[in-house]
């Protein structure tokens, strides 16, 4: 359990320590802080995550188990996210001094976290070299931006007509992963690849290499871009807001609770020893930043969003680690 508690603690603190280079930048306003975030968060979201997703399946061979575990990391992800979208819809109701804008918005601080941002590179540094567990990582964010796309904006707006299943599958991500599983399904990889000789093999070790290189930047990109977001926030404004608290507690507590119970459950009917690292991390991670994107976009309490996000960063630092000690009781 002690191990646990340290390795989730070390990984915390190695993003935070990556974050440390945005946040004096943005604070000495050696950048234009609102475009440089504008810039790492299309490379994040048009090339890095794509590079993640094909990195991870074409670095691992075919088999049967890790397609099931596949299965199950993507139902589990769109059910934990549905559920909890509710649960924290349910809550919010009955806090009478909420404005109708922030309930939305703490419904789905509460229900959906970084994934693509915080968990694959925390997943990278808490296991390094493991391609399969940053696969599974890769079909989470998949889940995410159906979830997000399709039931987090009704829970936000309350309108039918911000569902767009389109926006959920046309986005890079998505397309990245419809376009990597065939490749896995037919066993079609760099492993394979390995028997090669001359130029086809220099070819081919130039190109896992260089989506290598990209992948790996995945982890320092995110944390700059949040540094920077970071040295924009007046901290004493952040934590003197209750609103925050209520999200925070859904996303860093309730979630992950909830999320121990269903692995105990899933545990039942087929292995979960090689997906519940995944699947509690996943659940551990502080409020995801598109929070901030949607919130803004349909009019509702940005600066919430932005609280909310900030706030339950800056938490999960004690969290990440404490919840990462319930895989030591979990079944295996």
């Amino acid at each position: 359990m002690g191990d646990l508690f340290v390795t989730g603690a070390i990984s915390v603190l190695m993003l935070l320590l990556m974050a440390i280079p945005g946040f004096v930048l943005g604070k000495m306003k050696s950048v234009n802080s609102e475009a440089a975030v504008k810039f790492l968060s299309v490379m994040l979201l048009y090339v890095l995550q794509p590079f993640v997703t094909f990195d991870s399946f074409l670095n691992t061979p075919y088999d049967g188990k890790v397609l099931l575990n596949i299965v199950a990391v993507f139902v589990f992800t769109c059910v934990t996210i549905g559920a909890i979208l509710g649960i924290g819809a349910l809550i919010v109701r009955f806090v009478p001094a909420l404005e109708p804008d922030s309930k939305g918005v703490i419904a789905y601080g509460g229900a959906f976290g970084n994934v693509g941002y915080m968990c694959i590179p925390f997943l990278q540094l808490m296991r390094p070299g493991d391609y399969v567990i940053i696969l599974y990582a890769t079909v989470s964010v998949v889940a995410f931006n159906l979830m997000a796309w399709t039931l987090g904006n009704y829970a936000l707006t309350h309108d039918r007509r911000h569902i767009s299943l389109k926006r959920a599958l046309l986005n890079p991500p998505t397309l990245s992963f419809i376009i990597a599983l065939p490749l896995f399904l037919l066993n079609i990889n760099f492993t394979e690849a390995a028997s090669l000789t001359g130029a086809a093999k220099e070819l081919v070790d130039g190109i896992a290499g260089v989506i290598s290189f990209f992948s790996d930047m995945v982890g320092p990109l995110a944390m700059v871009l949040l540094g920077l977001k970071l040295s924009d926030m007046s901290f004493k404004q952040l934590f003197t807001d209750p609103r925050v608290y209520i999200s925070s507690s859904i996303k860093l507590v309730f979630y992950p609770l909830l999320s121990a119970a269903l692995i105990c459950l899933m545990s039942l009917i087929m292995n979960v020893s090689e997906i519940s690292l995944n699947l509690l991390a996943l659940s551990a991670m502080p409020c995801a930043q598109n929070v901030i994107m949607f919130s803004t976009v349909y009019d509702k309490d940005s600066a919430l969003a932005a609280k909310e996000v900030t706030v339950s960063t800056l938490l999960s630092i004690v969290t990440i680690p404490l919840i990462l000690m319930l895989l030591s009781v979990l079944p295996a």
